[in-house]
């Protein structure tokens, strides 16, 4: 996945695993984690994070690799 910033690879693997474009998300990012901070917190070296985001747990590493478990599936 060739993507910019944190947000912008969690925005795909969400809309991906959704079937849809980014622009149809139905929940903002914001709504999870602010997407200034979660950015700044990769930019500043490794890092782990995970959260609840459009029913799904959504965890990042610091390769921007990012992991995608449906809630429902928990």
């Amino acid at each position: 996945m060739s993507t910019d910033s944190v947000t912008e690879a969690v925005l795909a693997a969400v809309a991906e695993a959704e079937g849809v474009p980014v622009e149809s998300l139905r929940e903002s990012l914001y709504e999870a984690i602010d997407p200034e901070s979660l950015d700044k917190l990769f930019r500043s070296g490794h890092a782990e994070v995970s959260f609840d985001y459009m029913g799904y747990i959504v965890t990042v590493n610091s390769e921007l690799g990012v992991e995608l478990v449906s809630i429902d599936d928990r």
